[in-house]
């Protein structure tokens, strides 16, 4: 995090006060002639690896399940004996998770005063650079900053337009847990204190290389004096050991490092650098209005206040898009750890809810957008994190599938940490929720999905899908009318009401369990029989998934949240879970179940009526279910929505009380894309909605490199709401179903130079590494 200025006073962490948060927002107690960056290491975590089983568990959970089976979800007392054995039984010991950590803070401190004009801070995302501009005493000041994965160091650039103008104290620092010394006259290092209890070391150098002048150590801070210009390379490690990661020595890693990198001159770790983010970044692109020169904009905050007060910004919107795919691609690396609840970048010892991986929402969305937005390799940590939880060395989830459900197959709770842990934690009201593996194993599926690897979906997904469901034959049980249902289970985070005004939040079967479950085993049914996998299985499978029950309508024509038409606590609650089906799930559309798309519908109306999205991700997964309803209009406000309450004005995505959360970036900007194309795998062909919620702001616009299942890309043009350009350029063999835009229909296909006529029933054949011009009337 670049501050582009040092803070008055050294940096606590995010405190989660608006009120002590705001003069560093707004600058008031900052020098922009100092320098402050916030720095993370993914893998630096406290606490370490603890058994948090509760042994009553396996005993418990049978008599839990009894109890509310026997209710008929409706005898109160019978659900408060469940809910408090399970809170006594279930939850974990103890029942909360490590939170992931900050590795520290460097402050420049510059012993040069004045006025300072001029002043601009950018941060340029087509080359990953954040730089910082300003005049002082007549001196034209530059910082430049950017994070090198070949170098594997923070790079930080400083020059001038004047010989010896810089003349500064360097220190590092550390809200808690720390110790710091130099090493030679050019090197800090910041390590772990003399009382550090976690399981994690970690190590933290800033190597300062002056051009003219000097630099030297005094105490714990190095001092620049009468430099022309200097280069800081920051390196940081851990001896974590798991997944990808190799463990070791972390200062020895990191003097590896500075070694490497002191070799190099700044400019050409940038073209290093730049060889490794920009071909990624740049598979993509979404235009949805002029591109102007940034310079001819007026300041980011400024449009983002302008925003809120009613104005429409599409340069602000596609900005936004594309500043969510830099998050991404930034904090999560294929060889490294998926986007936490921070991505990458929390700022204390303790973060808000752990910062951990939240898998009953959070951490899913960050991933939506990865695959249709070019960013496929992205989605690999999230991959690696399934198998650190479900591998008996590094996670609990086969563990805790076993004891506490006598399952086979793993398990993951609605959190999971370094320590890839499974369990129920923190309080029954979140914590149990069998179904976060389930819903994070359909994330290989999605990835074979969109890119046909079928080395993939062999050696990576198939083993997990396989897992995730084997747990699930096991787990679900009959409900005493021939259907198979989970529990104990929740909707996530919510309850219901009794008749007698009593709020419960166990049941059997919730709508979301029961959504995701038929989704894992439609998937690992369509996996196994690609693969040719054990007909047995799957037949249990099939079988398993004719046993759950059907959707139900509520008496106010509403999808119900659970399996009784209960009246709802909180109306306007944040989580919409029972529409998972809707999206991400395919169970519920327009095309295909109008009936069930209609009570979503009204789900979703009442949930806005009564308040509901108020937070970042809330509202994000607002625009995302107005998409799959066809309601460009709708999905557009809530879009505006995001920028007029839940932005900062970095443009990250805000959760109350002022808290940075990446889930909103992220999901928002797969909302823009469900907007303008929308792809469905079936067992025939996939199908792909063209425009299908498409706002009446957007009347012309392009895109490049958007990414459909079924490995093809999707460039496509449109103007006054109908496109005027679509190629696909296919990467496998494949069934596509084209459905145009209301209003269009495809007047000719050309592959190549040949024409393409489709099939009787509209499907199209396609083959690998032909591009296809579709025209339309």
């Amino acid at each position: 995090m670049v501050f582009g200025g040092a803070n008055t006073g050294a940096n606590n962490g995010d405190l989660q006060d608006r009120r002590r948060n705001a003069p560093l927002m707004d600058g008031s107690q900052t020098s922009p002639a100092d320098e402050h960056l916030q720095l993370n290491e993914s893998s630096i975590w406290q606490g370490g690896r603890v058994n948090r089983l509760n042994p009553c568990a396996p005993e418990a959970v049978p008599q839990i399940r009894k109890l509310l089976l026997d209710s008929h979800g409706t005898d109160g007392a019978k659900i408060s004996e469940a809910e408090k054995l399970a809170k006594d039984c279930m939850i974990g010991r103890p029942p909360g998770m490590p939170s992931y950590s900050t590795l520290g803070d460097l402050y420049l401190r510059s012993a040069d005063k004045g006025d300072v004009t001029d002043y601009r801070r950018q941060l340029d995302l087509d080359t990953g650079v954040a730089r910082v501009t300003y005049t002082m005493n007549g001196v034209h000041y530059t910082r430049e900053v950017f994070a090198s994965v070949p170098d594997q160091v923070i790079a930080v650039r400083l020059s001038a337009d004047r010989k010896g103008a810089f003349n500064f104290k360097t220190s590092l620092d550390r809200p808690d847990d720390f110790s710091l010394r130099t090493r030679g006259n050019n090197v800090l290092v910041l390590r772990e204190g003399k009382d550090h209890k976690g399981d994690i070391h970690f190590a933290g150098e800033a190597m300062v290389l002056p051009t003219g002048g000097t630099v030297r150590p005094e105490g714990s801070e190095l001092v620049v004096a009468g430099a022309d210009s200097v280069t800081i390379l920051i390196s940081a490690a851990t001896d974590f050991k798991g997944g990808p990661f190799k463990g070791g020595d972390p200062e020895t890693q990191c003097e590896q490092a500075l070694s490497g990198a002191r070799a190099r001159s700044f400019a050409q770790m940038l073209t290093r650098e730049e060889a490794v983010y920009q071909p990624v970044f740049r598979r993509m692109s979404l235009v949805l209005a002029d591109s102007r020169n940034g310079r001819d904009q007026p300041p980011t905050d400024e449009r983002i206040k302008r925003v809120a007060a009613g104005a429409d910004d599409l340069a602000l919107q596609q900005l936004y898009f594309q500043f969510a795919r830099y998050l991404l691609i930034s904090s999560s690396r294929p060889d490294g750890l998926p986007a936490n609840l921070q991505g990458l970048w929390a700022a204390g010892i303790t973060n808000p809810w752990g910062s951990k991986w939240t898998i009953n929402i959070n951490a899913e969305m960050n991933y939506w957008v990865a695959e249709p937005a070019g960013l496929s390799d992205a989605t690999l940590p999230l991959i690696n994190l399934i198998d650190i939880v479900r591998t008996p060395s590094s996670g609990t989830g086969t563990q805790v599938a076993r004891d506490y459900y006598k399952a086979r197959g793993f398990v993951i709770h609605h959190n999971t940490d370094l320590w890839g842990d499974a369990d129920p934690i923190d309080i029954i009201g979140s914590g149990i929720w069998p179904m976060g593996g389930a819903w994070l194993s359909l994330h290989a599926w999605d990835h074979y999905a969109f890119t046909m690897d079928k080395e993939f979906l062999k050696n990576r997904a198939w083993p997990i899908l396989h897992d995730a469901s084997l747990f699930f034959l096991d787990y679900l049980v009959d409900d005493g009318s021939g259907h198979l249902v989970t529990g104990p289970s929740l909707s996530p985070e919510n309850s219901y009401k009794l008749p007698d005004g009593t709020r419960h939040s166990l049941t059997m079967g919730p709508t979301m369990d029961i959504e995701i479950t038929r989704e894992l085993f439609t998937r690992t049914l369509q996996a196994g029989r690609i693969l040719g996998e054990d007909p047995a299985f799957l037949k249990q499978v099939e079988e398993a998934q004719k046993k759950l029950p059907p959707f139900a309508v509520g008496k106010f024509g509403q999808l119900q949240e659970w399996q009784h038409d209960y009246d709802e606590s909180e109306p306007g609650h944040r989580h919409i879970s029972h529409l998972w089906a809707l999206f991400p799930g395919t169970q519920i559309s327009l095309e295909h179940t109008p009936e069930l798309a209609a009570a979503a519908r009204v789900t979703l109306e009442s949930r806005l009526a009564h308040g509901g999205g108020q937070t970042g991700w809330s509202r994000a997964w607002v625009v995302n279910y107005w998409d799959h309803l066809h309601e460009g209009e709708k999905a557009y406000e809530s879009l505006q929505v995001m920028f007029r309450q839940s932005t900062f004005p970095n443009l990250m995505d805000t959760h109350p009380p002022g808290l940075f959360q990446i889930d909103g970036n992220l999901g928002s900007a797969n909302g823009m894309l469900e907007a303008l194309v929308q792809s469905r795998w079936t067992p025939e062909a996939v199908e792909v909605e063209l425009l299908p919620a498409l706002p009446s702001k957007w009347p012309e616009g392009s895109v490049e490199g958007l990414r459909i299942r079924g490995d093809a890309g999707v460039n496509m043009q449109w103007s006054n709401g109908k496109i005027t350009s679509l190629m696909l350029n296919a990467g496998s063999n494949g069934m596509i179903r084209l459905i145009p835009p209301k209003g269009q229909a495809i007047a000719q296909i050309r592959g190549g130079k040949s024409a393409v006529t489709p099939a009787a029933n509209g499907l199209i054949h396609l083959k690998a590494g032909t591009h296809y011009q579709i025209t339309f009337h």
